[in-house]
């Protein structure tokens, strides 16, 4: 097990396509943990750049972190969207993992970007 420990900071989603006509309302997912939003449920998001803020702490080097995108659902249960998997290896970015869409998302089209202090 390495001694060094790394910060992972969330930056912001990039929203290319949305999975909805109408715009998603999404909310990430780390751990099965909700991590973003933090005061609310989700963001209605359409095509642009959303502001995230949220940092991982004590991320051991060469550790693979897999940040979870979900569709907010009012009557059904919540769809994922896919997964942003990245390598935390290095100090540095800001970096962009695309997304990795789930089975059921093909209209989707996100990115995630991140940095490592």
């Amino acid at each position: 097990m390495s001694e060094i420990k790394y910060h992972f900071r969330l930056l912001s989603l990039h929203c290319y396509r949305q999975d909805e006509g109408d715009g998603d309302e999404v909310f990430l997912k780390f751990k099965k943990n909700k991590v973003w939003p933090t005061d609310s449920k989700f963001v209605k998001v359409k095509e642009g750049e959303y502001k995230i803020a949220h940092q991982i702490e004590g991320i051991d080097k060469d550790t693979t972190i897999d940040i979870e995108l979900w569709d907010y659902d009012f009557l059904t249960p919540n769809d994922k969207l896919g997964t942003f998997t990245m390598l935390v290896n290095e100090r540095g970015g800001p970096f962009k993992t695309d997304l990795k869409r789930a089975k059921g998302a093909e209209d989707a089209k996100y990115s995630l970007e991140w940095e490592v202090s």
